[in-house]
């Protein structure tokens, strides 16, 4: 596929989505020992190099139920549920993305899943799959950074302060408000507390019921009926503030680790500018913007890192381009399969 293909279908939006085996994500599938706890890993299809679908805060593998299927037909595709997600056993602690890298490899090396890997990071799995790359760089043949989150990233303190005209400190805790917000759900996520989980299991039914289900889609329905479950566990969010609390810090690990990719097949998608605005939030549409712009610069910087490395912009699309633009996300990893499969028969 070539790169001027891949550009149409970025700006091409999905109305529907695709289909996908919802029993995948409704069970666990292979729980694998990594040393005293054990880790979900969902597999489909078969080929080489493996595409490793590693999902952002909160997000286990279904986050990725609408890429893996098409994914899988032409290359195998694995996805995963960090510790504390979905159906694997809680870590406690660390939760940096050094440990999360410790963690990926020794699943992958435990559940015989030999590389060579295709990364794909969303979010905060973008620092992972990058630090991945960086510790263990004769495994990985390709990168596709999806919405990542890196070393590069600005100051947005600041940005938020100069715009809004408030000092960076206004900002700054609005994100340990964010940060005690997860350590209330992490001590009983049934008190009422949980400002992420509002109410508990029984109104997230309520409120998943008035909006449509299950009669919209079935399929959509019972995966986020199980990812509401999931939802419901203390453990999931003491491991997920463990995580968003060492945000920092992994940006530093990769920040320390960082070297040139040489020519390492490299696509960055970011969400638009119109996708990334929230008209409702505390922070003013100006500020949102100048947010974004800072944003898009830092992405294309991680893209520089590679000699051929690709950033596009996905017009219309939020800040999960793989649940709302698939399309876009399947050719980018598409692109990077061949390109890392060009450069082995090279």
């Amino acid at each position: 596929m070539s790169m001027v293909a891949f550009a149409k279908l970025a700006a091409t939006p999905s109305h529907e989505p695709p289909p996908y085996n919802v029993n995948l994500y409704l069970h666990p599938q292979r729980l694998i020992d990594i040393g005293g706890r054990r880790l979900n890993i969902v597999c489909t299809g078969e080929g080489s190099p493996t595409v490793i679908l590693e999902a952002g805060l909160l997000a286990d593998s279904s986050a990725w139920r609408f890429v893996q299927p098409a994914v899988s037909r032409t290359t195998t595709a694995c996805s995963y549920d960090r510790a504390g997600l979905g159906f694997s056993d809680p870590a406690g602690a660390p939760r940096d993305a050094a440990a999360i890298v410790r963690d990926l490899h020794a699943l992958l090396r435990r559940a015989g899943i030999a590389p060579p890997y295709v990364l794909v990071g969303w979010s905060s799995g973008g620092l992972y799959t990058r630090l991945y790359q960086y510790r263990f760089p004769n495994e990985v043949t390709g990168l596709v950074e999806i919405e990542p989150d890196s070393e590069f990233d600005a100051d947005y303190s600041k940005i938020v302060g100069a715009v809004m005209k408030l000092p960076p400190q206004w900002y700054r805790e609005k994100v340990r408000g964010m940060h005690k917000e997860f350590d209330d759900c992490a001590v009983d996520v049934s008190r009422g507390t949980c400002a992420f989980f509002d109410g508990g299991l029984a109104a997230y039914r309520r409120r998943q019921h008035a909006a449509g289900c299950p009669k919209i889609s079935p399929a959509e329905c019972a995966v986020k009926d199980v990812r509401g479950r999931h939802f419901n566990r203390a453990s999931l969010w003491k491991d997920e503030a463990l995580e968003f609390e060492a945000g920092e810090k992994g940006a530093a690990e990769v920040r320390a680790a960082r070297r040139p990719y040489g020519d390492l097949p490299l696509i960055v998608l970011t969400d638009s500018e119109e996708g990334d605005v929230d008209n409702d939030g505390p922070i003013t549409v100006a500020a949102q913007r100048a947010m974004w712009v800072a944003k898009d610069h830092a992405h294309e910087q991680v893209a520089a890192l590679s000699a051929i490395g690709a950033h596009f912009v996905v017009a219309g699309s939020p800040h999960a381009i793989q649940l709302s633009h698939p399309s876009a996300v399947i050719s980018a990893i598409d692109e990077v399969v061949d390109q890392a499969r060009y450069n082995a028969h090279e």
